[in-house]
């Protein structure tokens, strides 16, 4: 997975509570889909389909633009 180096975590965490809601992983620089919270880590899924990843829930918002 790709990272972005440099980065901080966005102000403003979004915390996504639809399964399949379009939320963008500020530390992969990648948009996903949601589809769950475990243990306080957000599991994420390609736009396209794919294997799922976790994050922090504090590198999650709903805009590229922080």
């Amino acid at each position: 997975m790709p990272r972005v180096w440099g980065v901080a975590p966005p102000s403003r965490p979004y915390r996504p509570s639809t399964v399949g809601e379009r939320v963008f992983d500020v530390r992969s620089g990648r948009w996903a889909a949601f589809m769950g919270w475990q243990h306080g880590r957000v599991f994420l899924r390609s736009l396209g389909g794919g294997i799922e990843w976790d994050a922090e829930a504090r590198w999650i918002t709903n805009t590229e633009h922080l």
